[in-house]
């Protein structure tokens, strides 16, 4: 018997998607995780980014673009929990940047710059944290910048000592 696992995008008011798939990957925080059959139980924290869903031949059956989110795998069964969701079939660049325009929230501006960036070809990661603290970031940025990267010396290493 071929094994599968069953997959769903759950939105705060609905199931978006039920499905049975041979295995998925999942766009984690901090990298991309492949989810197949009798995988140990997990839970990872998700990013913005790309869900894709492939066949037992190995072809790509759909992909979705998701928001943030939590997923959690459990006995064959992957459940995606997402505040939103968009088939990639259903949108194309031209339709992104008008989204991304009209865009009101920066959750959102981030959600549609990133399928925008899927579309276009490059790919890159969201970090959550780092777009949160974005502002805070850019104040501390001089000093952690003089820090890191000023060359080490006697004379630095010695001012940092005393």
């Amino acid at each position: 018997m071929v094994k599968e696992v069953n997959v769903s995008i759950i939105l705060p008011a609905r199931i978006y998607l039920e499905d049975k798939v041979a295995s998925i990957i999942l766009p984690a925080v901090r990298a991309d995780v492949d989810i197949l059959p009798d995988r140990a139980p997990s839970v990872y924290a998700l990013d913005f980014g790309l869900v894709k869903l492939y066949n037992q031949n190995g072809t790509m059956k759909d992909s979705y673009f998701i928001q943030p989110g939590m997923a959690e795998i459990v006995d064959n069964e992957c459940k995606i929990m997402t505040q939103g969701v968009i088939s990639a079939k259903e949108i194309t660049a031209h339709d992104a940047k008008k989204k991304l325009a009209e865009a009101e929230s920066e959750q959102m501006k981030l959600f549609y710059q990133m399928v925008l960036d899927y579309q276009r070809g490059a790919r890159r990661r969201y970090l959550r944290t780092i777009q949160m603290y974005n502002k805070k970031l850019k104040k501390k940025k001089s000093v952690l910048k003089k820090f890191i990267f000023r060359p080490f010396s006697k004379k630095t290493d010695d001012k940092i000592n005393h």
